[in-house]
């Protein structure tokens, strides 16, 4: 991974929604799945997709930093075309605790008019609309707005910030019989080797404000790099946002954040060691936290690879925190025979040194074992 700036954005494949992507995936130019709702929080029921509205049906949650950032606009858009016939729905999905959607709702006030709904968990998934719309979209990242036309077909799916006003007031002045796709499901295949040089500026600029304490700006900033991003990076935004929310110490909201990662990238160990090493580097870093990071870090432990000595070194420090010299050092001795000949092995020796005198590295505090 590249060090210059943190993986980022809030992601959500479809391995993660329980469901694996399949040839025939829901597209642009398909029928709308139906309305599976667990129960609307706010605005009339939608029961049925009626022939002379337009609907955007976008994905958010609570715990999603961009997700909020792109109430105003799909405010804005609820606003300027409902009497036209245009109707937004905030879907729900994938809240660690639904009991904080309605609160947040009503927080929002005037900010948030449009029908929100929560999804329908009755099955005992992650929700029928998660499941049946955006994993079968094969979309791994929240927010997602999908725009349905006069005919009951999707005509875009992508992040509600690229909702433009011309293309909403052409598909209403279309007739019912009418219609055509204003966006793509399918981009061309991304043939770049790195994100665009905009994406890693804001980044940056992401990473700063985080450390900063700026909030409110890193979370307008992770916004706007998912804007930036084309869908072969969108593993960098989870990190950062995951990142946002430990700092922030939302550890609950970090914990459903890492283990979607982890399920979603379970073939990248480079994704999985980031998001372990989040977890067990995090200041005031918890046993829940401690845990999560473990059972991450394991798997990749064990295999052989460029991550393996990543992994041995998360687990080492997993087991001094948790009190167990012996065996942080067994893994630290580990993690420093992993590393290649060539490679420079003066950190991870340095480590070793300091766990074995029974402290955590210069730099990382005073935590001794207890």
């Amino acid at each position: 991974m590249n060090s210059g700036f943190s993986r980022t954005l809030v992601v959500v494949a479809a391995a993660v929604l329980g469901t694996q992507p399949c040839v025939g995936a829901l597209k642009v130019g398909d029928a709308a799945p139906k309305l599976q709702v667990g129960r609307w929080l706010q605005g009339e029921a939608v029961t049925d997709f009626e022939g002379d509205k337009v609907y955007i049906v976008e994905f958010w949650a609570t715990w999603c930093g961009p997700c909020k950032t792109s109430i105003p606009h799909l405010n804005d858009l609820h606003v300027r075309f409902e009497d036209q016939g245009l109707v937004v729905i905030g879907q729900n999905v994938l809240e660690n605790d639904d009991s904080l959607v309605a609160p947040f709702v009503q927080g929002m006030a005037g900010k948030m008019t449009y029908r929100v709904a929560m999804d329908d968990k009755t099955d005992g998934g992650r929700g029928r609309m998660a499941r049946n719309w955006l994993a079968a979209a094969e979309q791994n990242g929240i927010p997602c707005a999908f725009v349905i036309n006069k005919q009951g077909r999707i005509v875009s799916i992508g992040h509600p910030m690229s909702l433009k006003e011309a293309d909403l007031e052409t598909l209403l002045a279309e007739p019912a019989a009418a219609g055509k796709a204003i966006g793509t499901g399918r981009p061309a295949a991304d043939t770049s080797t790195a994100p665009s040089a905009k994406a890693q500026a804001l980044a940056r600029r992401a990473e700063a404000e985080i450390r900063a304490g700026d909030w409110d700006r890193a979370e307008a900033s992770v916004a706007e790099l998912q804007e930036a991003l084309t869908e072969k990076f969108r593993d960098l935004g989870g990190l950062l946002n995951l990142d946002l929310l430990l700092a922030r110490q939302q550890n609950d909201d970090a914990l459903q954040l890492a283990k979607l990662l982890s399920e979603d990238f379970k073939g990248n160990p480079v994704v999985q060691i980031a998001v372990a090493s989040r977890l067990a580097r995090q200041p005031g870093t918890n046993a829940a936290l401690l845990a999560a990071a473990e059972k991450i870090a394991t798997p990749v432990s064990a295999a052989t690879g460029g991550q393996q000595a990543a992994a041995l070194a998360t687990l080492a420090r997993i087991a001094f925190l948790r009190g167990d010299q012996p065996r942080a050092v067994e893994f630290q001795t580990k993690a420093v025979g992993c590393i290649p000949a060539k490679a420079d092995a003066t950190r991870p020796q340095a480590v070793l040194e300091a766990y074995q005198q029974g402290h955590l590295p210069d730099g990382e505090g005073t935590a001794k074992p207890r």
